[in-house]
């Protein structure tokens, strides 16, 4: 298993399916909210990551989160583009980060990350 990270722009529409995508993302297992060595980050908009065998498990897990959003907004959601890595050795910078709080500690840092992304105001 291996950290792959996903870029992508989705075409605007009413409702905005972003928040929608987000919400069906952590469902598949891409995340938002990165653990790194001392902190926990928000990684950029339009950037998720998640653990996964392939990238081809990577982008189907994208795909399944952009069918639950299209069911969600009740339209078809373009996927303008996608960048799908494997991530070997990173680093990320973000205005929104802090150190990991023990209460939403996992036993991995994917697990670490979608604690607080899901309970951490600080990420809302």
């Amino acid at each position: 298993m291996s950290d792959y990270l996903v870029t992508y722009d989705l075409a605007d529409g009413s409702p905005d399916p972003h928040k929608p995508f987000l919400t069906a993302a952590e469902t598949e297992g891409l995340l938002y909210v990165w653990q790194g060595q001392s902190y926990v980050s928000r990684l950029p908009d339009t950037t998720v990551w998640g653990v996964f065998r392939t990238t081809s498990d990577a982008i189907a897990a994208f795909d399944r989160a952009i069918e639950k959003a299209e069911r969600k907004v009740g339209y078809s959601i373009k996927l303008e583009k996608r960048c799908t890595v494997k991530v070997d050795d990173t680093t990320v910078k973000s205005d929104r980060r802090k150190k990991p709080e023990a209460r939403w500690t996992g036993a991995s840092s994917f697990e670490t990350s979608r604690l607080h992304q899901l309970n951490d105001p600080y990420f809302k």
